[in-house]
């Protein structure tokens, strides 16, 4: 009886050995799925920016334009309205 006392222990013990390096290997997987969420939404916002920022330069370059062709004075008003139009529609495109 001793004996299959100790073979019993023994089961319980890799028993509890196993749950507890399965829990280990839950958390690990949990923290690499936290990281990779945040990574993603690091890289969503970057990529929002620099939609803002390609509208902006891209409006600011326009208007500028724009503006040259109606008179110098126009130009860096031209620019600016550009500018904030371009960030405006770049900030639509998300």
């Amino acid at each position: 009886m001793a004996r299959q006392l100790g073979i019993g222990a023994s089961l319980a013990s890799f028993g509890s050995d196993q749950k507890s390096q399965a829990i280990k290997e839950l958390g690990r997987a949990s923290d690499e799925e936290s990281r990779r969420n945040m990574k993603n939404q690091q890289l969503q916002q970057e990529e929002k920016a620099g939609r803002v920022q390609l509208g902006s330069t891209v409006g600011s370059a326009a208007g500028m334009a724009i503006g040259a062709q109606y008179g110098t004075a126009g130009g860096p008003w031209g620019a600016l309205i550009g500018g904030a139009i371009g960030a405006i529609a770049g900030g639509l495109w998300d």
